[in-house]
């Protein structure tokens, strides 16, 4: 988008042109006036200052006037044929008053290209006397950011300068836009404009929740099959520590030359069903709960807390995950850590389970696997959206090709991945003790007994190879998630506001 607003400005509409016009379209469009008056000035808190006020309102109109430029796109293409036939559609749209036309003869002064000839129609009725006197002050730009909706007072008129044969507002070239500024915004005289258009998030239908739950499906239990060699090598560090006392390859070589290579798939079963689950609820369900969220506080709460509301919708989605990925999970760790049902099928274990502690006790280990997903799956998303952000703000370049996008899609994910298993590894700990005796065991009692017996760093036992299982689980989980997304036809979330001009 900056590349196209930088060839636009560059090559057709000047940012000043581009500001007036969105302040004239906020004054004279019905469809943007009503939206100042019935979403903009609304969304502002009641208790927030004048200052908080005129802050709030100028992000929007930043926001709006990107829009605007994002619809001008069309008549920069046609050069000086462009941009007269822009003014003339303004013209014959909402240049009934010369009120009206003064305005838009204003705005096309500030064109480095001008349309001359139509100017000078949109002025005939004008008085020439107060035109010849008129001259910009540098203290309109104060008035002028007070309130987006200000236009130039009628003391301004474009004047004709015959020394460079061309309109021109009488010192305008002295005025200066305000220092300082958000980085999300390009200021001029007239005032900002945001770096990307308007967006909203569309509305989701249930064809949409359907292919989202699909995608998931298939990106979580591909990359959580490929990986579960170091599930199992993690588990067993975890639930055997004096036998497994290397890092992960020696782990692979111990488990190889005691049980053969068949074992590292131990529990493939389970974590295929399971993460099936999770990717059909976990994906759709973030969607959803997010959406709700915002619709229950409202656009001026939404806009301050978006951080938390969005860690409330993935931990709300995990919740429900859980129900399915914490038998699944259960099972999994029984196959692979109780040495009497190892080598059995999935219906075999299931059949061990109910006669031994009954199917219930597959959820005993439920509010820590809720502890563990629930922070693994908020840092997540934290992480991988924060890291990404950090390495475009270094590297700009890396925005200039998918290529480069796609590769830090990919490493901001194995960071994400990282960084959660660090966080939430005390839970998988004590999560697999608990379940290699069958979950009879209470969260408390299991952990005390780590402590008691490992110290603290019991708890982060197999970290080594958890953190290297969820990094490749998470740089592909994502990278999976949008190849699937785009070959099911999922059409982009966000709408961008394109102004028809």
């Amino acid at each position: 988008l900056e590349a196209m607003f930088s060839k636009i400005e560059g090559e057709a509409f000047s940012l000043n042109f581009i500001i007036y016009l969105s302040r004239f379209l906020l004054n004279y469009d019905e469809g943007a006036a009503t939206w100042w008056l019935t979403k903009v000035e609304p969304a502002a808190p009641e208790q927030a200052t004048l200052a908080e006020r005129a802050a709030i309102f100028r992000q929007r109109f930043a926001s709006f006037a990107a829009s605007v430029e994002f619809g001008l796109r069309r008549y920069a293409q046609g050069g000086p044929n462009g941009r007269r036939e822009l003014l003339e559609k303004l013209a014959s749209e909402y240049g009934q008053t010369p009120e009206r036309r003064r305005h838009l003869a204003l705005a096309f002064t500030l064109l480095e290209e001008q349309p001359q000839n139509l100017i000078t129609d949109l002025l005939a009725q004008g008085d020439a006397g107060q035109r010849l006197t008129a001259a910009f002050s540098p203290a309109l730009t104060d008035y002028l950011s007070m309130d987006p909706r200000r236009l130039l007072p009628s003391t301004q008129y474009p004047v004709w300068d015959g020394g460079v044969r061309r309109w021109v507002v009488r010192g305008l070239k002295d005025a200066r836009p305000p220092k300082g500024g958000p980085e999300d915004m390009v200021t001029s005289i007239f005032g900002p404009r945001s770096v990307a258009p308007m967006s909203q998030e569309r509305q989701l239908e249930p064809k949409d929740f359907l292919l989202f739950a699909v995608s998931g499906a298939l990106g979580c239990s591909f990359t959580h099959s490929l990986v579960i060699p170091l599930d199992v090598v993690k588990t067993r560090m975890q639930t055997e520590p004096s036998r497994f006392k290397g890092d992960m390859f020696g782990g692979v070589q111990e488990i190889r030359r005691t049980e053969g290579w068949q074992a590292l798939l131990l529990g493939w079963q389970p974590t295929l069903l399971g993460y099936l689950y999770y990717g059909v609820t976990v994906y759709p369900g973030y969607e959803f709960f997010k959406r709700l969220f915002f619709s229950l506080v409202g656009p001026a709460i939404a806009g301050s807390f978006r951080v938390p509301l969005v860690l409330l919708a993935g931990a709300s989605a995990t919740i429900i995950a859980c129900f399915g990925v914490c038998p699944a999970e259960a099972i999994r760790i029984r196959m692979v850590a109780d040495p009497s049902v190892r080598g059995q099928g999935l219906d075999q274990v299931l059949g061990t389970v109910a006669a031994q502690d009954g199917l219930g006790s597959l959820y005993d280990g439920f509010s820590t696997i809720v502890v563990r997903q629930v922070l693994f799956g908020m840092m997540k998303f934290l992480v991988f959206d924060s890291f990404g952000d950090f390495l475009f703000d270094i590297f700009p370049e890396l925005t200039a090709q998918v290529e480069t996008q796609l590769a830090v899609s990919f490493l901001s994910g194995a960071v994400a991945g990282v960084v959660s298993s660090v966080v939430s590894q005390p839970a998988d700990t004590v999560l697999s003790k608990l379940n290699q005796e069958g979950g009879r065991r209470s969260f408390i009692d299991v952990a005390a007994e780590i402590y008691q017996t490992l110290g603290v760093g019991g708890f982060f036992l197999g970290l080594g190879s958890r953190s290297l299982w969820a990094g490749c689980i998470i740089s592909g989980q994502f990278l999976l998630y949008d190849v699937c997304k785009s070959l099911l036809g999922v059409q982009d979330l966000r709408v961008f506001l394109d102004v028809q001009i």
